[in-house]
């Protein structure tokens, strides 16, 4: 299952928001104060579409990653799903 963890903390809703809108993400709340941002296909989010200043921006992965960064810039995060070993 591919996606990305969020820390449940008012900074990062938007960001949580932006994912609930987005056709191919499921959002699925985590015990520990962690909410889990799920996807089958690859996605892109933009940061026009959180809101985040650059600083929580760059740090919306902070929780964690089961997937693959395709391009992660000031403007725009794209994810893709994968089966590559975390570590080599």
């Amino acid at each position: 299952m591919a996606g990305f963890y969020v820390l449940d903390v008012p900074e990062f809703r938007p960001l949580l928001e932006a994912a609930r809108r987005h056709p191919a993400c499921q959002v699925h709340p985590l015990a520990a104060g962690y909410t889990f941002v799920e996807f089958a296909t690859a996605i892109e989010i933009t940061r026009a579409a959180t809101g985040l200043p650059p600083a929580l921006w760059f740090g919306c992965l902070t929780a964690g990653l089961d997937g693959k960064i395709t391009e992660f810039t000031e403007e725009t995060l794209r994810l893709a799903p994968t089966n590559e070993p975390i570590l080599p």
